[in-house]
């Protein structure tokens, strides 16, 4: 059996261009001409509105018919509802369609110089009709945002266990000491933690995940290592390590060292697993799933 409230809201969708016309023009007879109906259409449909709804809606001022403030709470949230059915919309032609629609794609600070965007361009070469909002953030930022709605997907590094999180591998970074050419150790293979213990090392801040990753290194190895300069951007830590300011532990660098720099991995070999990350906590729309299945193809 329907409601009388679902009776009032069928009823309510077939004039909400009105109201929210009245609501932007001020009168009734400039939102008639908006909506494009006769004046005396217009006032009959407002009395229907307001015998539905069981309150003035409207009332006149002089020669004018204006909204009362019930009407105005009214038109206000028809334009809530005009909103949705407007996402609606918009996601009906993304599901008929996967290659159109809107993607907000999250990464990681350090994926911006290289990573986030060769895999953005191959995507755009793919799918040039979906559009992509970008948004930089720190891994736990990141997650956030997924559970929230604020982005759709994100690509940043895989834990063991991240409620709410499906993830899918895509790449491995291999970690590396970096030091300048002329370093004593520049020369090296390879290179075990405890054989840098008294170097003065340069590195994030206390709190950023990779900097948690590193610190876990370390302990592996039984190594406090000292710092002499800490920052929030990698590529600022991997800088300082190239002009000799500190040595560095990090991810090794898409594309090769800095000039003037050497990258010597870490033994035992250690990694940090980037991927695809998507909430749980919602389906993602046709476009993301999409996207996401296109990403993977391109890592095998």
């Amino acid at each position: 059996m329907t409601s009388p409230a679902a009776t009032v809201a069928a009823e309510l969708v077939c004039r909400l261009t009105l109201l929210r016309a009245m609501a932007e023009h001020g009168h009734l007879s400039a939102a008639a001409n908006a909506v494009a109906v006769p004046q005396s259409t217009a006032t009959r449909w407002l009395a229907e509105l307001s015998r539905a709804v069981g309150v003035e809606l409207t009332r006149r001022v002089g020669r004018r018919i204006e909204l009362t403030n019930a009407g105005q709470v009214l038109a206000d949230a028809a334009g809530a509802v005009q909103t949705s059915l407007a996402v609606g919309v918009s996601r009906a032609r993304e599901a008929a369609d996967p290659e159109s629609g809107q993607i907000v794609f999250g990464f990681l600070r350090t994926m911006g110089t290289s990573r986030a965007p060769e895999l953005l361009r191959g995507y755009r070469a793919a799918r040039p009709r979906t559009r992509m909002i970008l948004v930089q953030a720190s891994h736990e930022e990141l997650v956030g945002k997924l559970h929230d709605g604020t982005i759709d997907v994100a690509m940043s590094a895989l834990r063991p266990t991240e409620p709410g999180i499906e993830a899918v591998e895509l790449f491995r970074e291999h970690f590396v000491v970096v030091v300048p050419r002329d370093h004593r150790i520049a020369c090296l293979d390879s290179v075990r933690l405890r054989d840098c213990r008294d170097e003065t090392f340069v590195g994030l801040a206390r709190g950023i995940a990779l900097r948690r990753r590193v610190d876990e290194l370390f302990a592996a190895a039984g190594v406090r290592p000292r710092y002499g300069f800490e920052t929030e951007e990698v590529e600022t830590v991997r800088g300082l390590a190239t002009t000799g300011v500190g040595v560095a532990v990090l991810p090794g660098r898409h594309g090769g060292p800095l000039s003037g720099s050497v990258e010597i991995p870490v033994v035992p070999r250690s990694y940090r697993r980037i991927g695809l990350l998507v909430s749980t906590r919602r389906a993602p729309e046709s476009v993301v799933a999409h996207f996401c299945e296109w990403a993977t193809t391109q890592q095998r």
